[in-house]
């Protein structure tokens, strides 16, 4: 289930909620209970699935971390 952020129109907090997407027409505002909310666009984390990413002078380091012997940017 993914965490939705949330902006209260009535007392301007930002809260984060747990929900399931067909249940983020019922969120409240956990401070004062209202119902005006609005959603927020949320930030998200990527991380990187290869060993060294500072290895290599191609984005993300690929090519070295792939296969450091046929490395584009070495050769």
């Amino acid at each position: 289930m993914p965490i939705y952020e949330f902006h209260c129109k009535a007392c301007r907090q930002e809260f984060k909620t747990l929900r399931a997407r067909d249940k983020l027409s019922d969120v409240k505002c956990p401070t004062c209970g209202t119902e005006r909310v609005a959603r927020l666009l949320s930030v998200t984390a990527q991380t990187q699935s290869h060993a060294l990413p500072e290895a290599c002078g191609m984005p993300g380091g690929a090519c070295c971390a792939m296969n450091p012997d046929a490395c584009a940017c070495r050769n």
